[in-house]
C-alpha cells in the first residue's frame, strides 16, 4: 500500500512539473463582440453566442434568441449542430430552457418560444480564462416568463464552460447553475422535454447517423430510457465524427431520463436531437435562496466511438477532479493545472 501511494505522489509530482512547464499556448478564448470562441491549437472548439440571432426572414420575432452554443466543431473543423431548422424554429445547436415552469400559481414554457410565454436570455459575460491547456468562460443568463404585458426574471442561471486539451479530441465540459431569481420558489413540472439539449447538423438523418447509450440501446429503443452517456456518430465531409455525452452522476435525477428522436423523425428524415432530461418523469423544486448545478462532458471526436472508450471516459468524469462545488465562480491557473494533471493521467490508465 506504501508503495503504490509512493508510486502516485511521484506521477503526480511528474505530471504537475510537465504541465507546469508548458510554456506554449494551447487553448485560448476569442471574444467577437457577438460570443466567444473556445479554441485548441488555433482549431474552433465551440461558440456561444451571447449577441441575438435574429430569425429568417418571415418567422415570428419571438423565435429569436441568444445564450446558446453554435457550432460545436468536430477536430476536423466539421459543424455538428444546427439552430432554426425550418420544422423546429426553436432548436439552437446546445441549448439549456425548461418547458414547464410554475411560478407564483400560474405554469410558464420557456421551451417552445414561439408561444409567448417566456424565454431564455444571455445577460452578459462574467469573466474568461486561459492556461496552457484549458480556456473557458463563465456566463450569466435569465430565464424570463412574459405575463399581461410584462415580464418577470424567475430564474438566474450560470454556464461555466471549458475546454481541455486532450489527446481523444475536443473535450468540453458544461455547467448550468440556478438558482431562484426572487423570493418565491420555482417549480420545474415534469415533461417529456426539457433541459440541455443537443440538436444535431441537418446534414444527420436515418441514413448515416447512429445513436448508442451506456444501457446498450440504440436509436430505435433508446426514447424515454435512462443513461449515464449517449453517443452519436455521423457522416460527415472528412469521413466520420461524433460527438459523447456524459452526464455526471451527481446531476438531478441520475441516471437521467433521455428524450431522442428515432428514425422516423420529421415525417421519416430521422433528423437527430438529444436531450438529458431530469425532469422527463418527477417535478423538481428550486428554493429561493438556493442554488442548483447539472454538469455534462462532451467529446467531439472522429472516427467511430466504443462503448469501452465511452464508458472509460465517462468513468474518468464521473469521479475526477471536477468542479465539485457548482458556486466556485473563478478558479485560479494552478487549480485548473491540478484538475488537467488528474484528467491527464486518468485518461492514460
Amino acid at each position: 500500500m506504501k508503495r503504490e501511494r509512493l508510486k502516485i505522489i511521484v506521477l503526480l509530482w511528474m505530471a504537475f512539473v510537465t504541465v507546469s512547464c508548458v510554456t506554449k499556448t494551447l487553448t485560448s478564448v476569442e471574444d467577437t463582440g457577438k460570443a466567444i470562441i473556445l479554441k485548441n491549437a488555433g482549431r474552433s472548439v465551440l461558440q456561444y453566442n451571447y449577441d441575438r440571432t435574429e430569425p429568417p426572414e418571415g418567422v415570428p420575432e419571438l423565435f429569436g434568441r441568444n445564450g446558446y452554443i453554435h457550432p460545436v466543431w468536430s477536430p476536423e473543423g466539421n459543424v455538428l449542430t444546427e439552430i432554426q431548422p425550418p420544422d423546429h424554429r426553436h432548436h439552437y445547436g446546445i441549448w439549456n430552457p425548461w418547458t414547464r415552469v410554475a411560478y407564483d400559481g400560474k405554469s410558464y414554457d420557456l421551451w417552445n418560444i414561439g408561444d409567448g410565454q417566456g424565454t431564455v436570455r444571455a445577460k452578459g459575460i462574467d469573466s474568461v480564462f486561459a492556461d496552457n491547456n484549458v480556456c473557458g468562460f463563465v456566463a450569466d443568463l435569465e430565464h424570463v416568463i412574459f405575463d399581461s404585458g410584462s415580464e418577470t426574471v424567475i430564474i438566474d442561471e450560470k454556464w461555466k464552460v471549458k475546454t481541455w486539451n486532450v489527446k481523444e479530441g475536443f473535450m468540453w465540459d458544461f455547467e448550468s447553475v440556478l438558482a431562484p431569481a426572487t423570493d418565491l420558489p420555482v417549480l420545474i413540472e415534469k415533461y417529456r422535454y426539457a433541459g440541455f439539449g443537443y440538436r444535431a447538423t441537418k446534414e444527420w438523418t436515418r441514413e448515416n447517423c447512429i445513436m448508442v447509450t451506456s444501457e446498450g440501446k440504440t436509436r430505435q429503443e433508446i426514447d424515454g430510457t435512462r443513461a449515464r452517456w449517449i453517443y452519436i456518430t455521423g457522416a460527415t465531409a472528412t469521413g466520420r465524427s461524433g460527438l459523447l455525452f456524459m452526464a455526471h452522476p451527481d446531476n438531478y435525477n441520475s441516471p437521467e431520463p433521455l428524450r431522442i428522436w428515432d428514425e422516423n423523425a420529421n415525417g421519416g428524415r430521422g433528423d437527430a436531437f438529444i436531450n438529458f432530461a431530469p425532469t422527463k418523469d418527477m417535478d423538481w423544486m428550486l428554493d429561493a435562496g438556493e442554488t442548483y448545478c447539472l454538469r455534462y462532458r462532451v467529446l467531439a471526436y472522429e472516427g467511430e466511438m466504443t462503448e469501452d472508450t465511452a464508458n472509460r471516459l465517462w468513468k474518468v468524469f464521473a469521479v475526477g477532479a471536477n468542479d465539485l462545488s457548482c458556486r466556485n465562480k473563478n478558479k485560479s491557473q494552478s487549480v485548473y493545472t491540478l484538475q488537467l494533471l488528474f484528467l491527464t493521467l486518468q485518461l492514460s490508465f
